[in-house]
């Protein structure tokens, strides 16, 4: 009877070796591993509020050892944990979002990933992350350059009125020469109407359009059962 039963044990194991002695072993996606996300909302540093939620999707199939674990389409979810508006001097936006879920077959696993950067192709433009994740961008070049040019412009009228006040007619039928203090005075106001004009230029948003693409840095090892 032992005997029968020893076998019918191991025609058992044979037949179903998942259902009773071993379990399928978990698909792991290992730490370090990047992949990419496609945004399927805008975001803004400007416009989001901490506790938004993000939505994005795989964006390629994230293969480990020839098996797709992750298949493109997937849907990930985040939320906006800090949104910081550019401001004044060179003061560019701030955005961090945490993305902490992945939906597979209707159900969610936590997730546990950094964001590298983003680059939204819709504008030709790359957002760089800090190394805790956090997008930053600074000021732009063109309107910096604008800027500084047109106070400079309105510097060097005060200059020439500045100096104007100061010319001194020897002659009585022109000027002949200009007063130091004039040109001193002059140049001051064209060193004070620039540091104003710098001082008044804004840095840049941060903006993603739907499907730009964010890459990010898995943290911990993904098990996907």
């Amino acid at each position: 009877m032992k005997r029968q039963f020893g076998v019918f044990v191991c025609l058992l194991a044979l037949l179903l070796p998942g259902a009773a002695f071993a379990q399928t072993p978990d698909r792991v996606i290992p730490e370090g591993t990047e992949f990419q996300l496609s945004l399927s909302e805008p975001l803004s540093s400007k416009l989001n509020d901490v506790g938004d939620e993000v939505y994005a999707t795989i964006r390629r199939d994230v293969v480990v050892d020839g098996r797709t674990i992750l298949p493109k389409g997937t849907e990930v979810i985040g939320r906006v944990t800090l949104a910081k508006a550019a401001g004044r001097p060179f003061k560019g936006g701030r955005l961090h979002v945490t993305f902490e879920r992945v939906r597979l077959d209707g159900q969610e696993q936590r997730l546990a990933v950094v964001v590298r950067s983003a680059a939204d192709f819709s504008r030709d433009e790359k957002v760089k992350a800090s190394s805790e994740g956090t997008l930053t961008e600074g000021t732009s070049g063109g309107d910096l350059l604008r800027n500084v040019g047109t106070a400079a412009g309105i510097g060097s009228i005060g200059v020439t009125i500045a100096i104007l006040t100061s010319i001194k007619d020897r002659t009585g039928e022109g000027y002949s020469s200009i007063g130091r203090g004039g040109a001193v005075a002059g140049a001051s106001i064209l060193a004070a109407s620039v540091v104003v004009g710098v001082v008044l230029t804004k840095g840049k948003e941060v903006r993603l359009e739907p499907g730009a693409i964010i890459r990010v840095r898995l943290e911990r090892p993904l098990s996907v059962g």
